[in-house]
Order: C-alpha cells, then structure tokens, then sequence
C-alpha cells in the first residue's frame, strides 16, 4: 500500500474540518484511553456475529481509524490496515501510540483514493466517518472497489430527518460545526448502497426521540441547543454486503 494520495478537487472545505479533528484530539491527549475503541469493536463484533465471523487470514480495513480505531482490538486477524489522512499526527502522538497494536499497519490515505488493489479486503469498517470526507460518493465506490465480492462492510453514521437537514444547511453555510462538512438522510444512505452494489443485511438505530431525550437532559449548553432546535440526530448502524 502506498502511504500518500493526491486529489484532485477543491479542499479547502475538507481542510478546516481535518484542522478541528487534529486540535481535538491535540487537547485530549493525556486523556484519552483506548478502551471506548475496545467497547466498539465489541459492539461491531456482536453486530455482525451472525454473518460473519472474523479468521486469522480475513482481510481488514479501517476507514478513518483515528487515533487507534476499532482496529486496534480485532486481533483474531492477521491482516489488519488502516487509513486515516492525519495519521502523521496520530502516530507522532506518543499517548496514542504506546496503546496501539503494533500488528496493525496504519497508512496516510483518505477514504476517496484507496491506496490498495480492487476486491482485496473481506471486511470493511466506516465508524462516523462519511460526513468527515471530502467526496461522500466517491468513498462509497471506493468501499466497494476495494471489498472483494460477498465482503462486508461495517457502517455507522449520523442521519437527521429534513429539518434537522435545514438547519444543519445553514449551520455549514456559516461553518459553525466546523467538524462535519456533510449531513446525510436515511434516504442518502439507501442510494449511496443501491449505487455501489451494497445489500443491506442488518440495521438498528439509536432513533430520534432517545437521542433527543438524551440531549435535552444531558449537559452543556451545546446538547441543549440542539433539542431545543430539533437538529436531533438517528445514528443508523449497517451491515452491508458487496454482491457484485
């Protein structure tokens, strides 16, 4: 794999959001211990248990690893990467790094240029990492590129219903989340699948009247704004598998 990408399109975008995540994670990095990674792969695990179980010789990848991602814990394979465009700073990190699996070969990409071999991969990871991209369509058609035919693919993101989406529209027009260039409906997920031959097996929700409840009584002025505004957000987990 090689460890360098270049796009070719307008990034300016896509670079403050990669310059807030980079300073988030700056600011939390005597703090930040590994074991929410550890409750995700978990969470995966048992998610996708009765499809697919992961072998010594399954081919993993890591969409937007982060500091350590899911990755880091799935440890029944042998042949685990990961991509992430700011992994030059993750790795440069020594608090994030003393806590990662040296097993793991982690890689500079970005979701949109796949630095690997076409139908190479039995399981693809995207953790909440579609609306962090440049180029959401062309993740996706990278994501099947790379899946061999039946692989899977492990799928998380934020989706809001349409006013949520009007407000997030105008939230982005004066770049107040600075971290999340891109909001998805339910009904943009369904044609990102359809578009790239990506059946859908297994779906739960966390739905929006829990989230809104959890936002509403949580606290910081933040959560808060967001009930109040209904900007609620239905994270949607997905189990897809590449059929063609």
């Amino acid at each position: 794999m090689k460890n360098e990408i270049l796009l070719n399109q307008d990034t300016s975008r896509w670079n403050k959001a990669q310059e807030y995540e980079k300073n988030w994670w700056a600011e939390r990095k005597d703090i930040v211990d590994f074991n929410f990674y550890k409750e995700f792969a978990g969470d995966m695990l048992n998610f996708i248990s009765s499809h697919f179980e992961i072998k010594p010789e399954t081919k993993i990848l890591e969409i937007g690893s982060g500091a350590g991602g899911i990755i880091t814990y799935l440890k029944q394979s042998e042949n685990r990467y990961a991509i992430d465009p700011l992994e030059g700073f993750y790795s440069s990190v020594e608090e994030f790094s003393h806590q990662r699996d040296n097993n793991v070969k982690y890689f500079t990409a970005a979701g949109e240029a796949i630095p690997v071999d076409d139908n190479y991969f039995d399981l693809v990871i995207m953790d909440n990492v579609l609306d962090h991209c440049i180029d959401p369509s062309k993740v996706m058609k990278e994501v099947s590129r790379v899946l061999k035919p039946k692989g899977f693919l492990y799928f998380k993101q934020n989706t809001y219903h349409l006013w949520g989406i009007f407000i997030r529209f105008l939230m982005e027009k004066m770049v107040i989340d600075k971290g999340h260039p891109h909001t998805f409906s339910k009904s943009d997920l369904k044609k990102f699948a359809f578009e790239n031959n990506l059946t859908e097996l297994k779906k739960t929700r966390s739905g929006y009247i829990n989230t809104w409840v959890k936002e509403i009584k949580g606290a910081g002025l933040k959560n808060k704004l967001k009930a109040f505004l209904f900007v609620t957000r239905d994270k949607v987990t997905i189990l897809y598998r590449k059929d063609k």
